[in-house]
């Protein structure tokens, strides 16, 4: 029976591997395994998962760091039936037995996924306004994403960030504690001008602790910047409470062209409304909508939490 392998790596979304009956795949660091993973607590050549006969299992190759099968080492071989949960080293990863039906129906699951996405993204049109445009595009980004919250930034003329269409919280959700551990997602997103993703936040080393995290048990998130002309006009989030959600590389390539699409024709609907506001003699620079919060007052509601600890 084919069998499917998916790594959850911290930062990166999740790696899907399908796997083969009767072959062999060796899990670890060198460029030349099958199954290549770039993490320090895997090994040069950390395990093999092999199958023969239609049964799977998992063997250690003498790693510095073990490999555990549902909680259990495995210094020696161990099968794999059903799911079953390994830890190379402490990388997570879900092992999974397929049916042929199974595998085909992921097949047509990821064909429609890019069907929908291209549908969606004809639909994200400046004509149509640029608060109708933010709202389809945020409840596209949380119905592609799997999420249930989100939210999209916008720079106004002066560059400062607004949160310009919100879902799945109040504004004052998003400036108490709760979320105070995301920012540092959306800030590393908009700093270094690309996508931040976590495929478990729990296990993040960079993310592990802060407040969002902690008392949300977020296990999914994901930032990208909005990029137009070469500058950053703003950024999309979403994120996800569910234990087992993850974002895998599909799933960031699918929202990276939407955020890519979506940059340029919110910058033609914003044109389009500065000059029809000018036409009617309207101040520019009016705010996105009114009672959504900026993001100085996210940082300003961070600091003074970090000032009062």
């Amino acid at each position: 029976m084919p069998a499917r392998l998916t790594l959850y790596l911290p930062q990166r979304p999740a790696r899907v591997y399908d796997l083969r009956d009767g072959e062999d795949y060796v899990v670890g660091r060198d460029a030349d395994t099958p199954l290549q993973v770039d993490d320090d607590r895997v090994s040069r050549r950390h395990a093999v998962v092999r199958s023969r006969g239609g049964r799977w299992s998992v063997v250690d190759l003498r790693s510095k760091n073990g490999t555990q099968v549902d909680g259990v080492d495995a210094p020696s071989a161990r099968p794999l039936t059903g799911t079953s949960w390994v830890s190379f080293g402490g990388l997570l990863a879900r092992f999974e037995i397929l049916s042929p039906e199974s595998a085909a129906r992921t097949t047509e699951e990821q064909l429609r996924r890019w069907q929908s996405s291209v549908e969606i993204q004809r639909a994200l049109t400046p004509s149509i306004g640029l608060a109708p445009l933010l709202e389809r595009l945020l409840d596209s980004v949380l119905r592609l994403s799997g999420t249930e919250r989100g939210f999209v930034l916008l720079a106004d003329p002066a560059g400062e960030l607004s949160v310009a269409a919100l879902r799945g919280a109040s504004p004052e959700a998003l400036l108490g504690a709760e979320f105070a551990g995301s920012v540092g997602a959306v800030d590393r997103a908009l700093a270094e001008r690309r996508t931040v993703v976590s495929s478990d936040a729990l296990h993040d080393p960079s993310l592990a602790g802060r407040a969002s995290i902690a008392e949300r048990c977020i296990r999914a998130l994901v930032c990208l910047p909005l990029l137009a002309l070469d500058q950053v006009i703003g950024a999309l989030y979403a994120d996800s409470d569910r234990p087992g959600k993850a974002f895998t590389e599909l799933d960031v390539e699918i929202l990276e062209g939407l955020a890519g699409h979506a940059a340029l024709a919110v910058t033609v609907a914003r044109l389009n409304a500065e000059l029809a506001g000018m036409a009617a003699g309207l101040p520019a620079g009016a705010p996105f909508a009114a009672g959504l919060p900026r993001w100085r007052d996210f940082q300003v509601a961070r600091e003074e939490r970090r000032e009062g600890a």
